[in-house]
C-alpha cells in the first residue's frame, strides 16, 4: 500500500518541531548540572540528543508504518530506520558543536557572541568600553551597549554551550525532518521477510 504523503509530510513537520525541542531540553538539563569540562558536556549533549532522537523517530516511523501497512509489521526495519535517523541527528548536532562558524551562524541571531580575552586585553577592553559608553551617553540619550565584553573562562564556556544548544536545535530540526523522509523508505516496507 502506498504511503499517504499528507501523513508523511505531517510527520516530517512534527519531527522538525520535536527536534527543535530535544537539543534545547538536553542543553537545559546539562546546564543545570554541576560544572563539567566543556568537551565532556558536548559529547554527552550529542549522544543524549541522538538517543532521544532515535526513540522519537522510532515512534514516528511506527505510526507511519501502521498507516501504510495496516499495522506495524516489521519492527526490524523501523529500528534500522530509527538508528539511521539517530546517526543523522548526531552528525547534524555535532556540526555546531565542533565547527564554530556553523554554531555562530545561527546563535548570533539570538544574541551577540563575546570573545574570550586575556586579562590584559580584558582591562584594555573595559577601559575602551567605559570611555566609549561615556562618549555615547554624552551624545545620545541611550547607550548602545552597557558593560564590557570581557568574559571569564567559565562564562565563556557557558556562552559557548548555549550557542551549541541553539545551533544544535536548528540543525537537529532538519535532521528530524530528513530522518523521517529517509527512514520512511525502509519503515514503510510492508513485505516482512
Amino acid at each position: 500500500m502506498p504511503v499517504d504523503t499528507n501523513l508523511l509530510y505531517g510527520i516530517m513537520a512534527g519531527s522538525w518541531l520535536v527536534h527543535i525541542a530535544i537539543p534545547v531540553g538536553v542543553g537545559v538539563l546539562l546546564s543545570v548540572l554541576p560544572y563539567m569540562v566543556l568537551p565532556r558536556k558536548i559529547m554527552i549533549f550529542v549522544l543524549l540528543t541522538a538517543a532521544i532522537s532515535g526513540l522519537v523517530q522510532c515512534g514516528f516511523l511506527m505510526s507511519l508504518q501502521a498507516s501504510a501497512c495496516k499495522g506495524v509489521k516489521d519492527y526490524r526495519s523501523i529500528l534500522t530506520a530509527a538508528g539511521i535517523c539517530a546517526f543523522l541527528t548526531a552528525g547534524m548536532v555535532a556540526l555546531p558543536a565542533y565547527i564554530e562558524s556553523m554554531r555562530l551562524t545561527v546563535s548570533q541571531l539570538f544574541g551577540a557572541h563575546k570573545s574570550l580575552l586575556t586579562p590584559a586585553m580584558a582591562r584594555i577592553n573595559n577601559v575602551i568600553t567605559t570611555a566609549g559608553g561615556e562618549l555615547v551617553s554624552a551624545t545620545t540619550p541611550d547607550p548602545v551597549q552597557k558593560g564590557g565584553a570581557a568574559l571569564t573562562y567559565i562564562e565563556y564556556e557557558a556562552q559557548e554551550f548555549k550557542e551549541i544548544m541553539i545551533g544544535g536545535a536548528y540543525w537537529a530540526a532538519f535532521a528530524g525532518a530528513y530522518g523521517v523522509g529517509i527512514g520512511s523508505m525502509a519503515a514503510t516496507n510492508c513485505n516482512v521477510n
